[in-house]
Parts: structure tokens; C-alpha cells; sequence
């Protein structure tokens, strides 16, 4: 379905996931062992992150992790679209990873259609509080994306990114006094 227009019912079933996902967040955060096991099922192709519920997720099929990734509470990921995350890459609370969007064309909209575009995140990036991903977008190694962001543009390696759109604030191997 990758950046193609669809209509949400030719859509593989969510309910496996679902289930999967609701005795993950049913763990409230006692049982790491459990929680890592139905990690392991909810993204089968993937490193096993660090997650702590909630975690709100599309399919889990389509996300894939590197080695050594955390995201803190309340987290999205809407992976109709295939999303990687880079090994050592951090989120903090309330991230979203969303691949899917809606045509602007108010009658297309309301006839259900939308499209998913893939997500890539390189390594050792760090996401702050609420920060979110569109659909499309790539972000090079070592980016900090600040709190709040809305990144809907490519982000270059080594980027700090802020605001709303998201902007390029300064390189981040540049040590400034």
C-alpha cells in the first residue's frame, strides 16, 4: 500500500495485533519478561525495544526496531507503511510515527480514500516529549527532534530540529559557548 491511494477495508485485519497489544498495555509496566515476550510477537521482524505502556500501534508488523531503541509512555505508531527506527534511538513520551494521510480534495477524503508513506529513523536519534513524524519523512543519524516538533520534511544527519513545522536549528557536532 506504499504511496499508492487506498480505501482503509483492503487493509489486513488489525485484530491479531490488537490482541497482542492490549495484554502488552494490560501489563502496566510489572511484568518485563511477559512484556518482552508479545514485543517479540507484535513486531516479529524486529529487535525487541524498551517500551513502556501505553502503546498505541496500527499493526506492528510493518515497525522495525534496532538494537538498544526505548520509547517512554503513551507512544504512536501508525505503520501502514513500513517504519525503521535506527539502532540507539530514544522517544520520549507521547511520539508519534504516523505513515498515513488523507487527500486534500475534501470529496476524496470523504470517500475514504488515503495513502502510507515509509518512515525511516536513523541511528542514536533522540525524540523529545510529544514530537511527531509524518508520513515520508527520513531522519539522519544523531538528530535530536525537540519537544513538540512536527517534522514533515527530511532531516539531514546531525540536526537539531524545532517548531512547528519542524526546522534544521543548528548542527548538532557544532559545540556552541
Amino acid at each position: 500500500m506504499t504511496n499508492t491511494w487506498y480505501k482503509p477495508e483492503a487493509l489486513p485485519d488489525h485484530q491479531p495485533g490488537w490482541a497482542l497489544l492490549r495484554e502488552f498495555n494490560a501489563l502496566h509496566n510489572t511484568d518485563p519478561q511477559r512484556a518482552r515476550e508479545l514485543l517479540s510477537e507484535i513486531f516479529p521482524s524486529s529487535e525487541v525495544p524498551e517500551i513502556w505502556a501505553p502503546l498505541h500501534l496500527e499493526y506492528g508488523a510493518n515497525t522495525h526496531f534496532g538494537p538498544g531503541c526505548f520509547m517512554n509512555f503513551n507512544c504512536t505508531i501508525l505503520d501502514i507503511a513500513d517504519v525503521t527506527i535506527g539502532a540507539g534511538t530514544l522517544f520520549g513520551p507521547g511520539c508519534q510515527l504516523i505513515t498515513v494521510e488523507h487527500p486534500l480534495d475534501p470529496d476524496d477524503r470523504a470517500a475514504g480514500w488515503e495513502r502510507a508513506k515509509p518512515i525511516t529513523i536513523g541511528e542514536n536519534c533522540w525524540f523529545g516529549a510529544g514530537a511527531m513524524v509524518m508520513p515520508g519523512v527520513r531522519i539522519g543519524d544523531r538528530c535530536v527532534v525537540a519537544a513538540g516538533a512536527v517534522v514533515t520534511k527530511d532531516l539531514p544527519a546531525d540536526s537539531l530540529a524545532a517548531g512547528v513545522p519542524a526546522v534544521v536549528k543548528r548542527n548538532t557536532t557544532k559545540h556552541e559557548n
